[in-house]
């Protein structure tokens, strides 16, 4: 009778094991989510260049239905182009993001995604992005949702409306200013961050939200650190105080898991821009001590030496 009973609670547990094998293995399988504006002749184009095969994969499209359930408005089936592959990585991952048509992808950057990613509360999550023809790319995340969900999570529908509200308030920032002398769009990613962060603090800190003069200060004081204060419009200014006003109502404020992928999304930041800049280094150097070689740094001390002398002359 002891030898059966053994032999049962083995049975359970191999099972127990073999079905979490399962489960674990199916959450880092891709999942393909296309756009519902894609034909079919799209679809497979897409998929290529996501280098999944729709076999084998699990896919399906994303619409209107859920720009609705995730996003709250209804978007046209046919407007909904941009498509993602989604693969869930192991805990500690952290978010991943890249755009393989960037080309195609003509608004959102990926630092942009992964920001309003961690703000719809995603995480450890590999994503990639492809669109078949010029698209802002604003309705990637959505797909991004949905794969989540097909896959067993849940997401918070608050959230994720915050998040795109994020989204389309960088954007049309972006586009407003990016013609704009002193404007660089990473430092208004870095600016979100920033905010978001003391946003954090300022609750833990006082056991409350911040009230609409805190939050002010917050902003302005976020933005002038990054020199867009004199390039930022009021109502640019006002836009972002309305955003993170809606985003430190959600829970994303008080989630240390928030704070941990935003400093992770700061240090990838701060480390692509230093990787431009070595890249460029080697090219700066040259131009310059071609510069100097030329004598041209010379030429022009002389010319503003002779033109302080005129002017001297003239009095």
């Amino acid at each position: 009778m002891k030898l059966k009973t053994k032999l049962a609670s083995i049975l359970a547990l191999s099972i127990v094991l073999i079905s979490g094998n399962a489960y674990a293995s199916n959450r880092e399988k891709d999942t393909y989510i296309y756009g519902a504006g894609l034909n079919d002749n799209q679809i497979q184009e897409v998929a290529h260049t996501l280098k999944i095969d729709t076999d084998t994969t699990l896919n399906d499209n994303v619409g209107g239905d859920d720009t609705e359930k995730y996003l709250g408005y209804r978007a046209n089936d046919y407007d909904m182009i941009s498509s993602v592959v989604v693969k869930k990585m192991p805990k500690g991952s952290g978010i991943s993001i890249e755009i393989l048509t960037p080309d195609k992808i003509t608004d959102i950057t990926e630092s942009q995604y992964v920001n309003a990613a961690i703000t719809a509360g995603v995480d450890d999550i590999d994503i990639k992005v492809a669109s078949p023809k010029p698209v802002t790319g604003e309705s990637a995340l959505t797909g991004v949702y949905k794969a989540i969900e097909l896959n067993g999570d849940k997401i918070d529908t608050e959230r994720s409306e915050v998040a795109q509200d994020e989204l389309s308030t960088v954007n049309e920032i972006n586009q407003e200013n990016k013609q704009k002398d002193g404007f660089d769009a990473k430092k208004l990613d870095d600016v979100v961050i920033d905010v978001k962060q003391e946003l954090q603090k300022y609750k833990e800190e006082n056991g409350e939200k911040a009230d609409s003069e805190n939050l002010r200060e917050i902003v302005i004081n976020t933005v002038n650190n990054y020199n867009l204060g004199d390039i930022l419009s009021n109502n640019n200014i006002e836009s972002l105080i309305d955003y993170f006003n809606k985003y430190q109502n959600t829970d994303a404020v008080d989630s240390d898991k928030v704070m941990e992928n935003l400093n992770n999304l700061k240090d990838t930041l701060t480390q692509k821009g230093q990787e431009i800049y070595e890249d460029n280094k080697s090219d700066i150097d040259n131009a310059y001590n071609k510069a100097k070689e030329s004598g041209i740094f010379d030429k022009i001390k002389e010319f503003f030496i002779n033109l302080v002398n005129e002017i001297k002359a003239m009095f």
